[in-house]
């Protein structure tokens, strides 16, 4: 089977409605395709040709100046894409950290919206992902988050996996980091926890008994499963 089929095709398996009944060998192949992409662009790179130096022969010298093209007219030049509002390819990393608890939210998500942020706090820097300002698809109901101790104005969505969409946020007083999961299938809050800012930029949460969630530079001894990069600050551990 061509790589990029079946690439596409576990990603759909795994990050769909369905990723719950992937089996171990799917997500290690989808992240031993996902390095194997990644690899390639830096392997073309490094084979490229140097450049000719400023006294090696221009092949502009032996055209006439009938056969050059006018001056005047556009040139057209490859397009570049788009960056786009924050990476969600998945990439290997090995982090982990202690669990943090979790509690269940227990009622679904709504449909009124908290206002959306301009942008996130400075000190959140030290996950990227907030520092991006807040769109519809971030948004959790505020209604929802009114006893979760998070911030509306910080939910961040990042991305889903094994059924469940997982936000990163941060607590309504700004000390810590925080991960709120619905599930993807029915939209139902599942879980949300916070790690005080005093324990560092590093927690682990465990979502269910086959996913854990970490966020940071976490300890790769402390979370058990297959690391699976979900963004910049956070991984998710699916069991093996």
């Amino acid at each position: 089977m061509d790589d990029d089929v079946e690439l596409r095709g576990l990603r759909e398996r795994i990050y769909g409605a369905d990723g719950a009944s992937a089996t171990p060998e799917m997500i290690s192949r989808l992240a031993e395709l996902e390095e194997r992409r990644r690899a390639e662009p830096a392997s073309i790179a490094a084979g490229a040709p140097e450049p000719p130096g400023k006294d090696a022969a221009s092949p502009e010298a032996d055209v006439s100046e009938s056969e050059r093209p006018d001056a005047g007219a556009p040139q057209e030049h490859p397009g570049t894409a788009a960056s786009g509002r924050r990476p969600r390819a998945l990439r290997w990393v090995l982090a982990g950290a202690g669990a943090a608890a979790l509690v269940g939210l227990g009622i679904a998500i709504g449909a009124n919206f908290a206002p959306p942020a301009a942008s996130a706090d400075p000190a959140s820097a030290a996950y990227p992902e907030l520092t991006f300002p807040q769109t519809v698809e971030d948004v959790i109901s505020a209604d929802i988050l009114r006893d979760s101790g998070i911030d509306p104005s910080s939910t961040r969505y990042v991305a889903t996996v094994s059924d469940f969409r997982v936000y990163l946020a941060q607590p309504d007083d700004g000390d810590g980091i925080c991960i709120a999961t619905f599930t993807s299938s029915d939209n139902r809050p599942w879980s949300v926890g916070c790690a005080s800012g005093s324990a560092g930029p590093s927690a682990a949460f465990g979502i269910d008994g086959d996913l854990t969630v970490a966020v940071g530079d976490t300890d790769p001894s402390s979370v058990d499963g297959i690391p699976i990069r979900l963004s910049d600050s956070v991984t998710a551990y699916v069991a093996r």
